[in-house]
């Protein structure tokens, strides 16, 4: 991809602005911009490989990025213990029964022969695995969810940096794209549009109303940051003196600093994304890619 002069034009009135804003307004809104354009930057190239290079219209992005939010909540946040303790157990135990029993329906459809045994085999494998999958499951879920339903009711997660939660989003995004081209890249323009529409939807039921896994609309309290809070900051005597001698309000300078300690972040995945993004496009794969989207037959 090669910069023209008309996007290296768009780029400096871009910032323009966003420098104007800091220096009339406030550089805590300006850089807080500045953030949320380097987010929307980084989704947008997802939404540039799926519709500009594979030429895939894929609608279904907000699943994907609520996928990644459970990454960090699983990664970032503590085990609950009391929920563990209480139903933990029992939730786990259900889902492998509800994995087992998709295996084994399956198993059953490939090797059994085709007729009524096998028609009523799937019948009863399905039914007994969803009732036994109902019991188990049902019964943990209510269990962890009575747990402190105010604050908690959840399993938690596994207490380890949320940095580390970003690529774990990343690859669970990925796993549900997999299961989604497998069965839906058969279909093109406006259907596979519907179609991933209507996964990414269930996607977002699913966390909003098991509340055992992330708390569903309760929203999890004091997932961790990356970066450190702005209060730490202040109580610092290294930092105030610092922020002092500078000429700067240690309040307004700890939010920018962590204002800036994000961009950094944010810039970095931007930029490992652009250089994978391209070298996946100039690559064999990409250049198939594009073959397909300009000439399908």
């Amino acid at each position: 991809m090669m910069l023209t002069s008309r996007d290296i034009l768009l780029f400096v009135i871009v910032f323009g602005l966003i420098a104007a804003t800091g220096f009339l307004q406030s550089w805590n809104v300006a850089l807080g911009i500045l953030n949320m354009g380097l987010i929307s930057a980084i989704m947008a190239l997802g939404v540039n490989m799926q519709w500009g290079y594979a030429g895939l219209f894929n609608v279904g992005v907000m699943g994907f990025v609520a996928l990644g939010g459970l990454g960090a909540v699983i990664v970032a946040m503590p085990p609950v213990g009391e929920a563990w303790a209480a139903g933990g157990l029992r939730v786990v135990g259900g889902l492998l029964i509800g994995l087992a029993t998709i295996v084994a329906a399956v198993l059953a459809w490939s090797r059994l022969a085709a007729g009524l045994t096998r028609t009523l085999g799937m019948i009863a494998i399905l039914i007994v695995g969803f009732f036994v999958f109902r019991a188990v499951f049902d019964a943990g879920v209510d269990a962890v969810e009575a747990i402190d339903p105010a604050t908690t009711g959840y399993l938690g997660g596994l207490g380890l940096p949320v940095l580390i939660g970003w690529p774990v989003g990343a690859v669970l995004a990925a796993g549900a794209a997999w299961i989604v081209g497998k069965t839906a890249l058969g279909l093109r323009s406006d259907y596979l549009a519907i179609a991933t529409l209507g996964i990414a939807e269930i996607i977002i039921a699913v966390l909003k109303n098991e509340d055992w896994l992330s708390r569903g609309v309760k929203n999890v309290i004091g997932v961790p940051r990356p970066v450190p809070y702005e209060i730490d900051l202040q109580n610092s005597p290294g930092f105030v003196e610092r922020m002092t001698s500078w000429g700067f309000d240690p309040v307004t300078g700890s939010s920018i600093v962590v204002k800036l300690a994000y961009m950094g972040l944010f810039l970095a995945v931007l930029v490992l994304l652009l250089w994978l993004a391209q070298s996946a496009l100039n690559s064999p794969w990409g250049r198939m890619m594009r073959a397909i989207r300009d000439n399908e037959v």
